[in-house]
């Protein structure tokens, strides 16, 4: 019966948590300082990278195909379509890119460019850089109301992700299938604090699984009742 639950939790989910919740754009439509008149941006500063041909043509975690000459960037966790601006502190120069995908996965960085956003940055030749990025989202949306879940797959088959799910569900009661219009994604949360869900990651990375940590344009409280 769980099975089957889960299973139209998917398909449901097909329709009712793809585009708006998952892959919904910046409501500035690319301008931090924009439309919404908001001041109180969510900032974070550290170490900026880029990537290139090794990963060109190939599925991003929103699941289009990643374009090295278009303007975006991977990001850990702040929401997959996302509008940010992403300023080196060294040279003040600005650029405004999209996240689509999930990353940096090296220690001390917080953003990975396309390569179209790192030489519109002008730090191709470098590699890296000491940067600011500005999310229009407040910080009191992202931490009020954005919750952090611990994600274990991706997949484009349903049924796959609806076999990852019940296999977790009996340990993990708050495992999820969320669904875009590419991905189903096998999650478990969500989770109010960032510590909480790396304290679920770092077991399930000791118990063998792929696992790590997302936020997303998601409610604090989804459901599994359809209505």
């Amino acid at each position: 019966m769980r099975h089957l639950t889960i299973l139209l939790l998917l398909a449901l989910c097909t329709t009712s948590c793809a585009g708006p919740n998952l892959f919904r754009k910046d409501p500035t439509e690319g301008s931090p300082s924009g439309a919404t008149g908001r001041t109180e941006f969510y900032t974070e500063k550290g170490i900026a990278s880029w990537y290139g041909k090794e990963f060109h043509q190939k599925p991003t975690a929103t699941g289009e195909v990643y374009d090295m000459y278009a303007m975006t960037a991977a990001h850990k966790t702040l929401p997959l379509g996302t509008w940010v601006e992403v300023i080196d502190l060294d040279t003040q120069r600005s650029v405004q890119v999209r996240i689509n995908d999930r990353g940096p996965f090296v220690k001390d960085r917080i953003i990975d460019l396309s390569f179209g956003a790192a030489n519109a940055l002008g730090i191709v030749e470098q590699g890296t850089a000491q940067v600011e990025v500005r999310c229009s989202y407040s910080e009191e949306t992202l931490r009020d109301q954005l919750g952090y879940w611990v994600q274990l797959g991706a997949y484009q088959d349903g049924n796959l992700a609806g076999d990852l799910a019940v296999r977790l569900e009996e340990e993990y009661p708050n495992v999820r299938v969320l669904s875009s219009e590419t991905y189903h994604h096998v999650r478990i949360g969500p989770f109010q604090t960032e510590p909480e869900a790396n304290q679920l990651k770092e077991l399930l990375l000791e118990k063998g699984e792929t696992a790590f940590v997302v936020r997303d344009l998601l409610s604090l409280s989804p459901t599994d009742d359809p209505s």
